[in-house]
């Protein structure tokens, strides 16, 4: 699986504020995150937590913020639905819809392992043009 343009972008930067995102951008990069978020089920805060810490250390590391202020975003813009009482967190069928829309029907693995593809090959190449560059 090959990731849309904007997104491969995006996910080979480094220190990536979503505040700073354009809509669209965050948008991609929200959607990415809720996928790693198994959809029709509840999950508890904790939960949620280490799911979003787990994917800040792998695909999300592009992004400069922390599990809490990405959960807060999920949730403001959509992606992911809080209970009332702050502890249950839900991706139901319309959140999932929207995600899909953005990225289309890939897995969370799939995404994962294109996002990961995608630095290896902007890693290869940043090599290669040093290799380049030495050699003159």
């Amino acid at each position: 699986m090959k990731l849309q343009p904007r997104l491969a972008a995006l996910v080979v930067k480094d220190g990536v504020s979503l505040g700073l995102l354009g809509e669209a951008d965050r948008s991609l990069v929200l959607a990415l995150a809720a996928k790693a978020i198994e959809a029709g089920r509840e999950h508890r805060e904790a939960e949620v937590n280490r799911v979003l810490e787990a994917w800040l250390n792998g695909p999300g590391a592009m992004l400069r913020t922390d599990h809490v202020e990405l959960r807060r975003w999920l949730v403001d813009a959509g992606f992911v639905v809080r209970d009332g009482f702050g502890r249950a967190y839900l991706r139901g069928e319309a959140e999932a819809a929207r995600a899909t829309a953005l990225l289309g029907e890939a897995s969370a693995g799939a995404l994962e392992d294109a996002v990961l593809t995608e630095r290896a090959a902007r890693a290869a190449e940043r090599a290669a043009r040093r290799e380049a560059y030495a050699t003159r």
